[in-house]
């Protein structure tokens, strides 16, 4: 049953966070803004539709939005893509008035842009992860919020900016694809009032649905069918990992961004409580991604120095693939264990 009380002061929180953040912005005349590396949809979604808000303001001289790495091919439709920056480009200034995260739960996921937003003589930072502790100078994080692009809707109003078509298609991007096409346990009854406005301000559910989950490049296909067909199960298959180096990449003619939803798929799996993707990245380390069915693995995901949501979750680890994965299923594998005592 729902507190009245709590969630009121929550609602007066909220407002008076994004008050203050829309504040920030409207003071600013220059403007940077960021997601975390490997972007997703969320990152970008909510990247680009701040830009737009952004956009509309009279008191802003200079907005950048910035990307760290390429482009994945399932959200190159999202409108305004094509004017995200690389960090290294010249026309970027050393110093902006406002740096923006987005979507990114530490300091280090801004990867090479990391400078830039240090740079920034403001910073604020908008985030639902969990772990995330703050690293700004104004720190909006909202754990229950779906997505990102969930809280960035609530910054059109104090911001007093109009929700455009092309801000309405991001932030469903957003929401949609951070809840798993609704179906993650994020999804609750303010998601669906606020994608309800957004598909009156024009965003195309079928559309955007059929871009995000079902016009795959056939190396993706490929590399979901090889990786799964290749797993390992544990703990009478309640843990399922499988490995993905960059051999197998070439082999297949495929790139990071086909990885998306390998991880989700093993989950599926009706006796799995837990799947892990093992990737080596370019520089011989390994990026781990979680996800879980009711065990908390962002706590495991911290202990390696990750973090994300409780049954979403990553890390990244300065050793090679066989390593990692010695040393994260030991540790999972105890995880499972014991929640099979409580």
């Amino acid at each position: 049953m729902v507190n009245a009380k709590e969630l009121y002061l929550e609602i007066k929180l909220t407002m008076n966070i994004a008050q203050k953040a829309a504040e920030s912005i409207k003071k600013a005349k220059t403007i940077i803004i960021f997601h975390h590396v490997a972007p997703d949809g969320d990152g970008l979604g909510s990247s680009l539709a701040l830009k737009e808000m952004i956009s509309q303001l009279d008191s802003v001289n200079k907005l950048d939005a910035v990307i760290t790495g390429k482009i994945p091919d399932t959200y190159k439709f999202l409108p305004g893509i094509e004017y995200l920056k690389k960090s290294n480009e010249s026309s970027l200034h050393q110093s902006y008035d406002l740096a923006i995260a987005l979507d990114c739960a530490c300091k280090d996921r801004l990867g090479d842009a990391e400078e830039l937003f240090n740079n920034a003589r403001n910073t604020l930072n908008i985030d639902h992860h969990i772990s995330d502790d703050g690293f700004a100078d104004i720190d909006w994080i909202e754990p229950k919020a779906s997505a990102t692009g969930e809280i960035l809707f609530k910054l059109i109003e104090p911001l007093g900016v109009k929700l455009t078509q092309n801000i309405a298609i991001d932030l469903y991007t957003a929401i949609l694809t951070d809840t798993g096409g609704f179906k993650f346990e994020n999804t609750k009854p303010e998601t669906f009032k606020i994608c309800a406005e957004l598909l009156a301000a024009g965003a195309d559910p079928v559309n955007i649905y059929n871009e995000c989950y079902e016009s795959k490049p056939l190396a993706m296909v490929k590399l979901h069918a090889r990786t799964i067909d290749n797993a390992i199960f544990l703990e009478n298959n309640e843990i399922v990992y499988t490995k993905i180096t960059r051999r197998l990449l070439e082999e297949i003619n495929a790139s990071d961004d086909h990885i998306d939803g390998i991880t989700e798929a093993l989950r599926q799996i009706d006796s799995v409580k837990i799947a892990l993707v093992f990737k080596e990245t370019t520089r011989g380390t390994t990026k781990v991604s979680f996800r879980s069915n009711g065990i908390n693995v962002c706590e495991i995901a911290s202990f390696f120095g990750g973090g994300g949501h409780k049954l979403a979750s990553g890390c990244l680890l300065e050793k090679n693939i066989e390593d990692t994965v010695n040393d994260v299923i030991t540790t999972v594998r105890k995880q499972v264990i014991k929640a099979r005592v409580h």
